[in-house]
C-alpha cells in the first residue's frame, strides 16, 4: 500500500504534511472511525520522521476533533456523528439563548471542541429591512423594515447558537409590542404573553458555509458548514414571526417527530 510522501523541501512544516496526509487517509476512509491509530513508532517509520514531530500532527488531529486518545489504549480514529446533539427542530429558536463561554483546557487540546461565543452577547434588538429569503418567508415586500431581535449564546441542548426573530409588522401592531419591552425577555415569549403563540407553521433547512463574522461567533474548525433553521410562525393563515437559527454543522443532528395522522 503506497503512503503519501512528505516533501523536505517544502516551505510548510513537516507535523502539518503529516497531519494533512493522515487526514487524508481519514476522509478517504483507509482509517474508518473506531480504528486504532498507528502507532507513534508505525507512523515514524512509514513516514521517516521523529516521534516529535508524530505527536504535533496527532496533535493537529485532536484538535479538529479527528483522532481521540484513550489512556492505556492508544489513539483511535473518532465518528463525530456520534457525539453530535441530538436536537429536537421545534425547539430550536423558541428559547432564549443562555449567556455561556467555555474555557480552552490548559495542556494537551480535547478532542471536544471548547467553543467560546464571541461578539453579540445576550441581545440586541433593532429595525433593519428583511432580506429577500426572509421576505419570502414572512410574507412581506423585499426591504421592508421590521423589528428584529437576535441573541447568540448557548442553546437548550448546550450547543452554540445565533438565533433572530423577525417580527411581521402586522404582528407587531396586534400585539402592540414596544422595543423596550424587549429588554430581558425573548420575543417568541412575548408575544405568547400578548396572545400570539404562532403554533402553526412549518421549519424550512438549509445548510451553507458561514460568514467569516458567523465562523468567529460559533468557533467553527475550518470547513464546517452551518445548519440554518427557519422557523415560520403563524396564527391561522397570517406569519406572526419567523425564528432564524444557526448551529454548528459538525455538532448538531435536527429531528423533526413525526406527526401522526389517519389515513
Amino acid at each position: 500500500m503506497a503512503w503519501y510522501v512528505l516533501d523536505r523541501d517544502s516551505s510548510e512544516p513537516l507535523y502539518q504534511q503529516l497531519a494533512a496526509a493522515l487526514r487524508r487517509e481519514i476522509e478517504e476512509g483507509r482509517l474508518p472511525p473506531g480504528v486504532a491509530f498507528p502507532s507513534e513508532r508505525k507512523l515514524m517509520a512509514r513516514y521517516h520522521v521523529t516521534r516529535a514531530t508524530v505527536r504535533s500532527a496527532l496533535g493537529v488531529l485532536k484538535q479538529e476533533g479527528r483522532v481521540e486518545s484513550e489512556h492505556g489504549s492508544g489513539s483511535f480514529v473518532r465518528d463525530p456523528k456520534a457525539e453530535r446533539r441530538r436536537v429536537e427542530a421545534r425547539a430550536v429558536g423558541t428559547a432564549r439563548p443562555r449567556i455561556g463561554q467555555a474555557e480552552e483546557p490548559a495542556g494537551e487540546p480535547s478532542t471536544e471542541r471548547a467553543f467560546k461565543i464571541q461578539g453579540l452577547i445576550g441581545d440586541l434588538t433593532r429595525r433593519i429591512p428583511v432580506t429577500p429569503w426572509v421576505a419570502e418567508l414572512l410574507q412581506v415586500a423585499p426591504g421592508t423594515v421590521v423589528l428584529v431581535q437576535e441573541g447568540t449564546g448557548i442553546d437548550v441542548t448546550g450547543a452554540p447558537i445565533l438565533a433572530r426573530v423577525w417580527l411581521h409588522p402586522v404582528a407587531e401592531e396586534k400585539a402592540q409590542v414596544r422595543e423596550e419591552e424587549l429588554s430581558g425577555f425573548w420575543l417568541p415569549d412575548l408575544l405568547k404573553f400578548k396572545g400570539l403563540p404562532g403554533e402553526e407553521g412549518e421549519d424550512v433547512v438549509e445548510a451553507s458555509m458561514p460568514t467569516p463574522h458567523l465562523k468567529a461567533l460559533l468557533a467553527l474548525p475550518d470547513g464546517v458548514p452551518v445548519l440554518q433553521l427557519y422557523r415560520v410562525m403563524r396564527e391561522q393563515e397570517q406569519v406572526v414571526a419567523v425564528i432564524e437559527s444557526h448551529l454548528p454543522g459538525d455538532m448538531t443532528t435536527l429531528v423533526f417527530p413525526r406527526v401522526q395522522e389517519g389515513f
